[in-house]
């Protein structure tokens, strides 16, 4: 239990204090952001094209055009709605090859590891490990879907109420320690033996982030927090940290 909460200071402290880890951790939520609102305004300016769905049903071109109005602003609004459901899945899958890079990086400067890339040349190494990140993280998702339909299942009888949110916890932490698994060439095996000799500590911590999720734009940097976090606690867990 000590590990769960000593972890949290100093998985905020690696990011916090240094300029490219914040850098890594800002960076999918904005271009998430970016992605949205390119989406708003590409609809917003090609408004007029809607005035054809509605000619021959309106009177003129006057009405045509107010009704392609209110169809924008519907359209508009649902994406907002949409925005809302799906920018912390959106994030995470931009995410990806941000919070491997971050990782290493937290773990190097917490085991005093030699640390001189430039912004320039970390970049360099995020575009160098697009293709390994990605081939790992459809690995990776096979096993979370697995977890996932079981705990879906689990959750459609009241009773297996918390045996199902226990499992969703765990896939929580799981999602984020892989990024230390794989770093270390651990096979399915090594993780989830590793996973069983620690699994309540991964899902009471897995349980705070799966919380954390709920809160408003706090969720949209969870991201980047759960990669810290689980990086730190995992070294803590593997004896290479105090």
């Amino acid at each position: 239990m000590k590990d769960i909460i000593s972890s949290f200071p100093l998985a905020l402290k690696m990011i916090f204090k240094d300029p490219i880890n914040l850098l890594l951790s800002v960076i999918p939520t904005l271009m998430a952001l970016t992605l949205y609102l390119f989406t708003i305004g590409y609809v917003f300016q090609n408004s007029e094209k809607f005035i054809g769905l509605f000619q021959g049903y309106a009177y003129g071109d006057e009405g045509a055009s107010f009704f392609a109005k209110i169809l924008t602003a519907a359209i508009i609004i649902f994406i907002f709605f949409l925005m809302s459901w799906t920018f912390v899945v959106v994030v995470g899958i931009i995410s990806a090859p941000f919070n491997s890079l971050l990782s290493a990086r937290i773990e190097d400067k917490l085991l005093l590891h030699e640390l001189d890339l430039t912004n320039k040349e970390a970049f360099k190494k995020i575009r160098l490990s697009l293709f390994g990140t990605f081939k790992n993280e459809l690995k990776k998702l096979v096993f979370i879907c697995l977890l996932g339909v079981l705990a879906f299942f689990l959750n459609l009888f009241p009773l297996l109420y918390p045996v199902g949110l226990f499992l969703f916890s765990v896939l929580i932490a799981v999602q984020f320690i892989d990024y230390s698994w794989s770093r270390h060439g651990m096979h399915f095996s090594g993780c989830f033996g590793e996973m069983m000799a620690n699994l309540f500590s991964y899902a009471i911590a897995g349980f705070f982030f799966l919380l954390l999720v709920t809160v408003p734009i706090i969720n949209a940097f969870i991201p980047a927090l759960a990669t810290s976090y689980f990086t730190v606690l995992w070294l803590k867990r593997a004896n290479r940290i105090p």
